[in-house]
């Protein structure tokens, strides 16, 4: 190993060096480079590289078309590093402390704290305590986000992408210039290196900036740099165009793309920091539209602001016009505006989050996007692909038929040679073909054809085609995919062994037997051939022109059973409010089958079926007509043979109507509009693009995955909602009644017991709808609730007033101890309405909270009780000792307290029908 170890290292360093930039001129070595040409732009190097002959790059870059050997690209990760973008690195502790101080609630408590430093009294005790809030509450909200940050991170670590390299033999011999034969393997993506030799296939994502050795019908989907949908075909090439904008070059592969169809061979040239996607990761994060739960974050933000501003004047202006001392009015208004907004609103909602994330771990689901876990529970229309999710994905081929319906090997034969030729790139439908086997369970022999060149199938020509020469010499097409696509390519058809011309009768009698078979639930392609004088296919426009005029040989007929517990998860889901919707590329026939068999559509109802079904053509014609397309897309429930575009357009306009979506496919057409809906759920066998787009990955298909999904996200949600009506009606109702110091240290105490809620339960009643942020309703519900807790406030003024005396402030004492009672009665009458307003039951009896929230709203109530007789802490917010007496009257208060909210709570209900 020491030969081979002094070997590689000999030659690391003009390797390695290699990587850096590539834009100087043909001939001269990395020593002769101007610094300038050392530091090129990640643009500048892709350009160049583009116009770099293949094995002129491959010579920059000391490698071979054959790969590196394990070794080599081993040490070439201990200099470059690992093949990941800095934006997927693990959360930094002190960034997200730093990021947690600029809060706005923040600054107007250290804004006060400067106030009371400077008044001429030098409240410096007032000064710390509030100085201690803010640390406390920086402090808290800090652990909540990096907490979440980690775990986000962890869940996301956990997928892993693999990608298919050549390497070589780990030898001394291929060292020096003696290539051996490569072999193929998986690599997982984050330890590609530079000189890495790729290969690409449908599905997979670029896993670098590369430039392709080799295309065959390669086509790149960069819709995630330039938003265009369509796919780029790229190609190799000797020399690229040098008047080429950058990603108008055929001959380079950007990392974070997306292979759609054909396969290539690609060269990696730049991996980690050094891909062009990495100095614009933040850009791109950019594009993606805003989802519910973002919407609703923002307007409810908006509500609390605007509340705000109202209160703050009107307080301003009563208490100082009352007061005449302005300056104590302006300081009493600002502490007016920290009370009435949720200072931890950001903790509490990362704690509930994360907490659901982790809840969703423990169910097969990885959650890659915090939002998606509160989106799945607002989620009213849940978007599915049918192949794989409401079927078995278990292809099996049935039937094998010519003109005449009856059974005929040599359709069989024909199909099964393209589905050999296409290799790598055949799909599901090839491998049932392949794993067919006659009576005999032996398979059919296709070992006279020899392969000339293969056509992979595409979404756009929903086909897949081959070349092949024959014993005899002759060039063969066989062309086999969709019914309607390989019908318009014949133009006569096979009828007992004699090729007859297609007229419509007999394309009638085709339809009809299609028909009957999809009916069944069968799904039926076409296979036709044609003899080829020569083939000239140096681009695919050269498709057109040999793919007329063919013969129609007969039909295949393939079956994907449902799942089953499709049926049942899809009955759960709209029991849940969730309505179900099926987006396909399959036929309508069959994807009706199978939704009336799962329950999506009612059974045997064909005028039903009209109303709730569509096919992409049909759809297209409507495009134009965005309200005719908008209600089409509303009031129908199984849309058929969908182009990947169509289905993020279907996807853009449900959200557009107001539902939030959820979008669940696994494939490469599912992509777009994965990335359209607010929550894109794909699973881990699927194609790596669809996970990459996907807001949550299944470790399992299947549906009842997305209904246990659902209802923790409504627990998400419905703790999260708990927090903020709680907060912002108690704090309302304080507004009129509390002292600016004292109401500051109540807050903090209260918003601390309220970290426990993320563990609370939820009323299973509160699962049975879905769950949106409403702005309306929480400003209605502070409106109510904040003036009802104002009545207790008010009962411990007049008991202050008429009981205890304290009718003016010539008595310091006793208004310091006025002040410690409506201390000790607004923190316990505060804290204890959580338990009341956590659900729409009787508290106590028909619903209770979960022991960590119990044991939390105890400890706070304890500590509470305890400040003002405590000669320190009740110093330091300047009460006197309570009265020996007050304490009876605080249970008493606290015992009405409970009566009145939940007969407020009663009459709530009965008028708006709702309460969290």
């Amino acid at each position: 190993m020491s030969s081979l170890a002094n070997a590689v290292m000999a030659r690391l360093p003009s390797r390695l060096r290699a990587t850096r930039a590539s834009s100087w001129p043909a001939g001269m070595s990395w020593n002769e480079l101007p610094p300038s040409a050392r530091d090129a732009s990640p643009e500048a190097v892709l350009a160049a590289f583009a116009l770099m002959h293949p094995e002129q790059a491959l010579e920059h870059l000391q490698t071979h078309k054959d790969g590196l050997t394990d070794f080599e690209a081993d040490t070439r990760r201990g200099i470059k590093g690992a093949n990941v973008l800095p934006t997927q690195r693990a959360p930094s502790w002190i960034l997200t402390l730093l990021a947690a101080i600029p809060n706005p609630f923040n600054i107007l408590l250290i804004f006060l704290a400067i106030i009371n430093a400077s008044i001429p009294e030098r409240d410096y005790a007032g000064m710390t305590v509030l100085l201690v809030m803010v640390v406390i509450s920086v402090l808290v909200r800090f652990w909540q986000e990096y907490r979440s940050s980690v775990a986000v991170f962890r869940l996301q670590s956990s997928i892993t992408n693999k990608q298919k390299v050549r390497r070589q033999p780990p030898s001394v011999e291929a060292l020096v210039g003696k290539v051996h034969d490569s072999v193929e393997k998986a690599v997982v993506e984050k330890d590609l290196v530079p000189g890495d030799i790729v290969v690409l296939s449908p599905g997979s994502v670029v896993p670098a900036d590369c430039l392709v050795l080799e295309a065959s019908f390669l086509r790149i989907s960069q819709s995630t740099w330039t938003g265009e949908n369509e796919p780029v075909a790229k190609v190799a090439t000797s020399i690229g165009d040098k008047e080429a904008t950058l990603f108008d070059l055929v001959n380079i592969a950007f990392m974070g793309t997306s292979v759609i169809s054909g396969n290539g061979l690609a060269l990696v040239l730049r991996t980690g920091a050094d891909v062009l996607i990495a100095g614009m990761a933040k850009e791109l994060k950019k594009k993606r539209e805003t989802n519910a739960f973002q919407r609703g974050i923002r307007n409810v933000s908006w509500m609390l602001i605007g509340f705000m501003c109202v209160m703050v004047p009107i307080v301003l202006g009563i208490s100082g016009r009352t007061t005449g001392n302005w300056n104590e009015a302006a300081l009493f208004s600002v502490s007016v505006a920290v009370g009435l907004v949720p200072e931890m609103l950001p903790a509490i909602v990362n704690a509930n989050l994360a907490r659901g994330a982790y809840v969703l771990s423990s169910m097969k689901a990885i959650v890659k996007r915090l939002d998606s876990v509160q989106n799945l529970g607002a989620m009213s229309v849940l978007c599915s692909d049918k192949t794989g999710t409401l079927t078995k994905d278990e292809i099996t081929l049935r039937q094998y038929l010519d003109y005449a319906g009856a059974e005929n090997v040599s359709v069989l034969k024909l199909a099964t040679v393209d589905a050999n030729i296409q290799g790598s790139n055949g799909n599901n439908i090839d491998s049932a073909i392949l794993n067919y086997r006659l009576q005999d369970d032996k398979p059919v022999s296709v070992a006279q054809y020899e392969k000339v060149t293969a056509i992979p199938f595409t979404f756009e020509r929903r086909r897949s085609a081959c070349v092949v020469r024959g014993a005899t010499g002759q060039n063969l097409l066989i062309t086999k995919g969709a019914f309607d696509e390989v019908l318009g390519l014949c133009s006569s058809v096979r009828q007992g062994g004699v090729a007859v011309p297609l007229d419509l009768e007999k394309k009638q009698m085709l339809m009809d037997r299609a028909n009957a078979l999809n009916r069944e639930g069968y799904r039926v392609l076409l296979v036709a051939e044609k003899q080829l004088a020569k083939v000239d296919l140096d681009d695919e426009d050269g498709l057109h022109e040999i793919e007329t005029g063919m013969t129609l040989e007969g039909l295949l007929s393939f079956i994907d059973p449902p799942k089953d517990d499709a049926a049942e998860s899809i009955a759960q889901l709209k029991a849940l409010g969730v309505d179900v919707k099926v987006l396909t590329g399959d036929s309508l026939p069959v994807a009706l089958n199978v939704c009336q068999a799962l329950g999506v559509l009612g059974q045997n109802d064909e005028t039903d079926d009209d109303l709730q079904a569509i096919t992409g053509p049909e759809l297209a014609q409507l495009e134009e007509d965005e309200d005719e397309f908008d209600a089409i897309v509303k009031s129908c429930t199984v849309f058929a043979k969908l182009t990947p575009n169509q289905k993020a357009l279907v996807v853009g306009s449900l959200r557009k109507a107001g539902h939030c979506v959820g979008m669940l496919g696994d494939g490469i057409n599912d992509c777009m509009a994965l990335r359209r809906a607010d929550v894109g759920i794909s699973v881990d066998s699927g194609a790596s693009v669809a996970k990459d787009c996907a807001d949550l990955i299944l470790t399992e298909k299947g549906l009842n995955i997305i209904v246990a999904s659902v209802r923790t996200g409504r627990i998400t949600h419905g703790n999260t909602i708990k927090y903020i009506k709680m907060v912002a009606s108690s704090n309302f109702g304080n507004v009129f009644s509390m002292l600016g110091l004292q109401i500051l240290a109540q807050n903090l105490l209260y918003d601390i017991s309220q970290i426990a809620i993320p563990w609370d339960r939820v009323d299973p009643e509160y699962l049975q709808t879905p769950k949106r942020w409403n702005s309306l309703d929480l400003l209605r519900f502070v409106l109510v609730l904040g003036p009802t807790s104002s009545v207790i406030d008010i009962l411990t003024f007049i008991l202050g007033w008429f009981f205890y005396g304290v009718d003016s402030t010539e008595d310091p004492e006793a208004v310091k101890m006025f002040q410690a009672h409506w201390f000790l009665q607004g923190l316990l009458t505060q804290t204890l309405i959580v338990h009341l307003l956590r659900t729409a039951k009787v508290p106590f009896f028909q619903s209770r909270s979960t022991v960590p929230l119990a044991l939390s709203t105890m400890t706070i109530m304890a500590i509470g009780f305890a400040i003002p007789w405590i000669p320190p802490f009740r110093e330091a917010l300047g009460f006197a000792q309570p009265a020996a007496s007050y304490p009876g009257f605080l249970v008493a208060e606290l015992l009405l307290y409970m009566v009145e909210v939940q007969a407020v709570k009663m009459i709530y209900i009965r008028i708006f029908k709702t309460w969290l």
